[in-house]
């Protein structure tokens, strides 16, 4: 596909970014003595920017050209001008309202270090990356009797038009098709002679093909949580070369030439299906999980149809 088609009818989604530490400090094998404190942070100026460089980078195999820390977890730095890294315990924690996605990211000192913070910053690792995502300013001190605990909440609030509805997926969810049937060059959805867009074809596909979300919103537009928290945090890395996403400062478009009524999106898979002829194109895989977006047009007079989603903080 060429930028310069983007004239076609892209549906809206804004996300702002925001987000605060919690800092717990507990007197070791005493804990009922607890402080808590919270202190608002920082969302870096290359953290939007550099998620979504690293988001294409596995979703359509373009060079990452952002960021890249040392290592991921949240970093203190001490009153000396040292820094401690402390990794995370784990995978960040998601929730979900109606309108927002919110990954919680914990790490632990339980070491006899003491030592008194005097800043703080949270590191994250997208498509093999280590991206810088926020800083906090949040005085810290710890003794060798006590346990140190951060915990990093990001939220994104989303907010989309009337024609494009969030679907809150505290969990991956499943989409596509378990479409059954011959595989083979793409014929359906081409710009011009021989020019596929999916390298992929089934066709010969059975009545109620479609799985998941795809076949419980069979008719809706909807995105889902998991592009969100996948932007901010995944393990997968570099995806194969393909056209179908776009960036551009802090705005990401993922695009289609249209050619049948609905597109689905999901981790570094893309497909367009038609319940009427029974016919499926796709890049990499036809069924996926996550699915991160789904878009249903009946018709459709533009060339390229499309989700663009602004994310400010």
């Amino acid at each position: 596909m060429q930028c310069a088609k983007l004239d076609g009818r892209f549906l809206k989604v804004k996300a702002k970014v925001s987000g605060f530490l919690i800092v717990k400090i507990e007197k070791r094998n005493m804990p009922e003595q607890v402080i808590v404190t919270k202190k608002s942070n920082t969302i870096l100026t290359t953290a939007l920017p550099d998620l979504l460089n690293a988001f294409q980078t596995y979703m359509s195999g373009v060079t990452y050209s952002g960021q890249n820390a040392p290592s991921s977890g949240i970093i203190l730095t001490i009153q000396s001008g040292q820094q401690i890294t402390l990794t995370f315990s784990g995978s960040p924690t998601i929730s979900v309202t109606s309108n927002s996605a919110i990954l919680l990211f914990e790490v632990a000192d339980t070491t006899i270090n003491a030592y008194t913070a005097v800043s703080e910053e949270l590191v994250t690792t997208s498509a093999g990356y280590n991206i810088p995502i926020a800083t906090a300013n949040l005085p810290v001190t710890k003794q060798p009797d006590e346990i140190l605990t951060l915990t990093w909440i990001i939220t994104i609030s989303i907010s989309t038009s009337g024609n494009i509805t969030y679907i809150p997926t505290p969990t991956p969810q499943p989409g596509g098709s378990s479409c059954g049937g011959s595989s083979s060059g793409c014929s359906y959805c081409t710009e011009s002679g021989a020019n596929s867009e999916y390298p992929n074809s089934n066709s010969n596909c059975y009545t109620g093909t479609l799985v998941g979300l795809s076949a419980k919103y069979m008719q809706t537009n909807f995105i889902t949580t998991q592009l969100f928290t996948d932007m901010f945090y995944n393990t997968y890395t570099e995806g194969s070369p393909n056209l179908f996403t776009q960036v551009t400062g802090t705005t990401l478009i993922i695009y289609t030439l249209y050619c049948m009524p609905i597109f689905a999106v999901g981790v570094n898979s893309f497909f367009s299906y038609d319940s009427n002829t029974e016919k499926i194109c796709y890049f990499k895989n036809q069924q996926f999980t996550p699915i991160y977006l789904q878009l249903y047009f009946p018709s459709e007079t533009q060339p390229y149809i499309g989700v663009q989603i602004e994310f400010t903080t």
